[in-house]
């Protein structure tokens, strides 16, 4: 997915740093016992983030698929299939939405039901995750990876998959004769 982890041998040495705050030059008598100066290019000095090590590897704590289906506008029949299709990959009951407000350009009404999600925990999202890992991205073509700034600040990974992508599931089951 995202790597987050880096190694560093046993016997490794990390070269020294900087100091986070430039000190004044002594070139005039206003410069002494002034507080550091923060970072050139900063005038707020950015927050520190710990170092990831084995020791403290982000763990995974629930998985959230979620599905909008715009042929739900529609049809509400192709919000059961995916309902369906989203049951059987992930292995949990699903849950529909209704839209909170109207869009006039996507042909969106407040109070239609529109899309699904399935909230994945405990053993049943570690079978999620490796069949996404194991079994589906790495079938799908031209697949360039999870990008490193798909995250926020709150430790969450989003990305997407197509219609096509998503009958690469193994428990999808495909009629390409239609």
């Amino acid at each position: 997915m995202t790597l987050a982890y880096t190694h560093f041998p046993p016997g490794y040495r990390a070269p020294p740093k900087a100091p986070r705050l430039r000190s004044w030059d002594e070139t005039s008598p206003y410069h002494k016992n002034r507080p550091l100066r923060a970072p050139r290019g900063h005038t707020v000095l950015p927050l520190l983030r710990p170092p990831i090590t084995w020791q403290n590897v982000p763990r995974l704590e629930r998985v959230t698929v979620h599905a909008m289906v715009r042929e739900a506008l529609e049809d509400k029949s192709h919000l059961h299939v995916a309902r369906m299709v989203l049951q059987a990959i992930t292995n949990v009951r699903v849950t529909t939405h209704r839209a909170k407000g109207s869009v006039v350009g996507w042909g969106l009404r407040e109070g239609r039901q529109v899309s699904v999600s399935a909230e994945v925990n405990g053993g049943d999202m570690w079978d999620f995750v490796g069949k996404c890992v194991d079994m589906v991205l790495p079938r799908i073509k031209d697949w360039q990876g999870v990008k490193g700034s798909s995250g926020d600040s709150s430790g969450n990974i989003a990305w997407g998959l197509g219609p096509a992508d998503v009958a690469l599931f193994p428990e999808v089951e495909v009629n390409y004769n239609m």
